[in-house]
């Protein structure tokens, strides 16, 4: 930065003129000295430069916790991880792990550190009795001496230790809740040829005598947080088990969540509007014809029971441009535009309209009617295998457990939704709701994108012998919740906590 300096400068005075006979004399010009002074004004320019936390955690050897174990034993040594934390925060961090599985049910939650599916091989210590069992510890690098130490937790240089906690130097159950294993109270070099701060992780499995043969898989996830003292991670939330966590999330109207649909790992924000109902705030993501999805698929995880998913999936009719889940061919005259299918090809698209783009709210997934209520709304369009008209609602669907499609139509939950002041208008409606203008799926294309969409719900118009659909229109700004639509048509599925 340039100072300027002002400069101050003494007026020069003029010498009178003398007068002489015949003639005049101008006398030259005397000036005095030019002096220049700072003022007493000066400027300081602050410069204030900022380094960000950052923080990184890996790991090494996650593939090598193979052990083959008889029936009545115990291995006390499955492998080994070594696990490098590089963390810069002043007040260090801390490393926490939880337990979760994936067994051939499916069952891959971070909720319980069970291992394998019927007979299950528990979290525990023991290496004798009655139930399979796996463990786990921490250790550290000791030679080299590390530059970076950090603690296991519990153990006896654990000044944080209270009393209870277990001491992860020696074999402790998987947790099943995140819990604090290794800390540091200070920071590491996280430069080119840093060494971070290291733990080393070994496991432990007792197989007891009735255990039936098999591969068991069992997963530890470690999470890195700071500082050190900082809560420890929220753990996972699950939008099949919205009962135990709705009141303590979802209090007031507008309180927002995101919770993982366990049966394909997609994340959705979940809200509670002003309804007072809880809404998934996103288009249903979920491919039914991916083999994940088809193992994972169960009544604990979906709005349907066993027999319904278990129908779901039989018999092999297809038509060009979906792609077609198989059903049991049970009905004479069954069409194959009442087959169960979907078309994922737009899953991750956003429409054109300006709204959605601005938002990045994606379309998801479009299911005829058919596999939006897994296969059992399934009857030929007007024919005399129609549903009957004391069967006029869809029961089951694709939605996960304690979740289902709204109810449509002038008494239906998607009015209901309309009438609040709030939300009595198409903009507010839709930013409220989230809802994309997808368009929609029929003659193998994606149709008016942009321009309208149509949501399903689970009431059937018997009068027109069609389904209920929540319809938004972009160029005339509407919200229509009474107009009916075919059910071999492609719409997107919207879920209301039950």
């Amino acid at each position: 930065m340039t100072m300027q300096k002002t400069a101050s400068t003494i007026t020069p005075t003029l010498i009178p003129t003398l007068i002489l006979t015949g003639f005049t004399v101008l006398s030259g010009l005397v000036l005095s000295s030019s002096i220049v002074s700072a003022d007493n004004d000066s400027t300081v320019d602050e410069v204030n430069i900022t380094v960000p936390v950052s923080c990184t955690l890996s790991g090494a050897g996650q593939n090598s916790h193979n052990a083959v174990i008889n029936n009545g034993q115990y291995n006390s040594a499955i492998g080994e991880t070594t696990i490098k934390a590089f963390c810069n925060d002043n007040e260090g961090f801390a490393i926490y792990a939880i337990g979760f599985t994936d067994n051939e049910d499916g069952k891959n939650v971070l909720t319980n550190a069970t291992l394998g599916s019927t007979h299950d091989i528990v979290t525990g210590t023991a290496i004798s009795g009655t139930n399979s069992n796996w463990a786990m510890k921490i250790g550290t690098i000791t030679s080299p001496t590390p530059t970076y130490p950090i603690i296991i937790a519990g153990s006896n240089d654990d000044t944080e230790k209270e009393q209870g906690d277990p001491d992860y130097s020696t074999f402790q159950e998987v947790p099943d809740d995140y819990a604090k294993v290794a800390y540091r109270t200070s920071s590491t070099d996280i430069g080119t040829n840093a060494e971070g701060a290291t733990i080393t992780t070994t496991y432990q499995a007792y197989i007891s005598p009735t255990q039936p043969a098999g591969t068991y898989t069992g997963q530890v996830k470690y999470t890195l947080v700071h500082p050190h003292s900082a809560d420890k991670p929220q753990k996972p939330l699950y939008l099949h088990e919205i009962d135990d966590w709705q009141e303590t999330w979802l209090h007031t109207i507008g309180d927002s969540v995101e919770a993982i649909d366990i049966r394909d790992g997609n994340t959705y924000l979940v809200s509670k509007l002003q309804d007072g109902r809880i809404w998934l705030l996103e288009n249903l993501k979920l491919d039914p014809t991916n083999p994940i999805v088809k193992n994972r698929l169960n009544e604990t995880n979906t709005n349907a029971p066993s027999n319904a998913i278990h129908n779901y999936y039989h018999g092999d009719i297809s038509n060009p441009g979906w792609t077609t889940i198989p059903v049991t061919n049970t009905i004479a005259n069954f069409n194959t535009n009442v087959e169960p299918q979907i078309n994922n090809s737009y899953i991750e698209s956003i429409s054109s309209d300006s709204m959605d783009q601005s938002n990045q709210w994606k379309t998801g997934v479009f299911y005829n009617y058919c596999a939006a209520t897994i296969g059992t709304f399934c009857y030929e369009y007007e024919s005399e295998y129609d549903i009957p008209d004391t069967l006029i609602d869809a029961v089951y669907d694709l939605c996960p457990a304690n979740w289902r499609m709204p109810t449509g139509g002038s008494s239906g939950e998607y009015q209901t939704l309309y009438q609040y002041p709030s939300v009595n208008n198409y903009s507010a409606y839709r930013n409220a709701l989230q809802l994309p203008m997808s368009g929609f799926y029929a003659s193998n294309s994606i149709v008016m994108d942009g321009t309208i969409a149509n949501y399903w719900s689970s009431s059937f118009r018997a009068s027109e012998r069609q389904v209920y659909v929540l319809n938004i229109h972009r160029y005339s700004s509407s919200v229509n919740t009474t107009v009916s639509n075919n059910r071999s048509n492609g719409y997107p599925i919207r879920c209301i906590a039950k």
